[in-house]
């Protein structure tokens, strides 16, 4: 029983993206729906060190042997090495049921109960989606950003926020990923998810121009701004999202 839960409760992630550039999220038919989820994991104390390993072993074989799993990102929080999080992205839905049935997978569920203490999982509605290859090194760093923003700016914010990340992606060579998303159940709450070559780039992406404008564009469309420090635990991915067919 405790196998089959935790294997429901595992943190999914499916977006569609044009080739080889960052998108915005489109309307997709019912059956391959994007569907988004940010799952944050308490694990046992003295097993950081054993969930490392079997998130490491679960990841590289997903990304080098599933062609449908896009990229897997794992990480903690910066002050408490038990408090984890995890994010996965998938072609399809199709391509997460055939990663759910891998043996690596399997193997992870069966190890799972003998690290994670508990875990909270929030469905998210993704905006926006957008990675180059990530080769991940010491210096590598990641960045989570909740933003409640007040419902009459909800479009506003959504239509400065997006082109700021698009061309984030394009023109920085230390911006590796950017990822936007809404709660599924409070539509004003966005999350974004960001991950730097270095410290170093991502405070040049800070003091850029297009930055800097969507700072002053947004700055009275939030009512609350919270940035969670974290640090990368394994962050994998392909490179690349293809477009989903049915579009």
């Amino acid at each position: 029983m405790m196998k089959r839960l935790l294997a429901a409760q595992i943190l999914a992630v499916t977006l569609y993206l044009p080739i080889d550039s960052p998108a915005f999220a489109t309307d997709a038919t019912a059956a391959n729906k994007p569907a988004m989820s940010l799952v944050e994991l308490e694990v046992k104390a003295g097993k950081s060190d054993r969930y490392r390993d079997i998130i490491k072993m679960t990841s590289r074989s997903a990304i080098e042997n599933e062609p449908g799993t896009l990229a897997l990102y794992a990480f903690r929080h910066q002050d408490n090495p038990y408090l984890t999080y995890r994010v996965e992205v998938y072609a399809d839905d199709e391509a997460y049921k055939k990663h759910l049935a891998s043996r690596a997978y399997q193997a992870f569920i069966q190890q799972a109960p003998e690290v994670v203490a508990k875990e909270r999982k929030t469905e998210l509605v993704p905006q926006f989606l957008g990675d180059k290859r990530i080769v991940q090194d010491e210096k590598t760093i990641d960045n989570l950003v909740i933003v409640d923003v007040k419902p009459e700016h909800q479009q506003a914010f959504k239509n400065i926020v997006l082109p700021e990340m698009a061309e984030s992606l394009k023109v920085e060579e230390g911006v590796l990923a950017m990822y936007a998303a809404t709660d599924a159940q409070n539509t004003r709450r966005w999350y974004f998810y960001e991950i730097y070559a270095s410290a170093a780039a991502y405070q040049q992406h800070r003091a850029t121009p297009h930055f800097r404008a969507y700072i002053a564009q947004t700055a009275q469309m939030s009512a609350r701004k919270e940035s969670v420090p974290v640090t990368p635990v394994l962050l994998t991915n392909k490179g690349g999202i293809r477009p989903d067919k049915t579009r």
